[in-house]
């Protein structure tokens, strides 16, 4: 029986998915402009696919092809209840885009935290990219009334 090489699937990322999971996230860096350094991504990508106290990575294939992944982080919260989950990358590659590969991968994040009674999931989007934010609305994501601010604590 041949394999569906037209279906992609939605799998929890294995450490040996570490060179493909590193080339799909310098695409993803390159399309949303984030500045992609080998040294910093690579050992904490390894660090976050050996822990799972950290977070979960999920990569999509389609046959034997990457065709994008996603990584949830936790936080803690109080005034989301506790632990919340944290959407830091969703990437699908351009040629899969437009046929659910997104909303696939998000419902998979939310069984994940719903399953480990995780209550919130929450994520970035850049300010320009508008059709992410369109995206992300209508799967009921809100903007909150805050800005992200960021401080490079290894530099002090």
């Amino acid at each position: 029986m041949a394999k569906d090489e037209s279906r992609i699937v939605i799998r929890p990322a294995r450490f040996a998915d570490r060179t493909e999971l590193l080339v799909l996230i310098r695409a993803y860096y390159r399309f949303d402009h984030i500045r992609f350094n080998l040294r910093t991504i690579a050992p904490a990508l390894y660090k976050l696919l050996r822990s799972r106290t950290l977070g979960r990575v999920w990569i999509m294939r389609k046959g034997a092809r990457p065709a994008g992944y996603t990584v949830l982080t936790f936080n803690f919260d109080l005034e989301f209840g506790g632990l919340e989950g944290l959407v830091t990358d969703l990437f699908v590659d351009a040629r899969h885009r437009g046929h659910g590969l997104g909303r696939r991968a998000l419902e998979v994040v939310d069984d994940y935290c719903r399953a480990r009674k995780i209550g919130t999931v929450e994520l970035q989007v850049e300010r320009e990219n508008g059709d992410a934010q369109a995206f992300y609305r209508k799967l009921g994501f809100e903007q909150l009334s805050r800005i992200v601010m960021t401080r490079d604590v290894r530099a002090r």
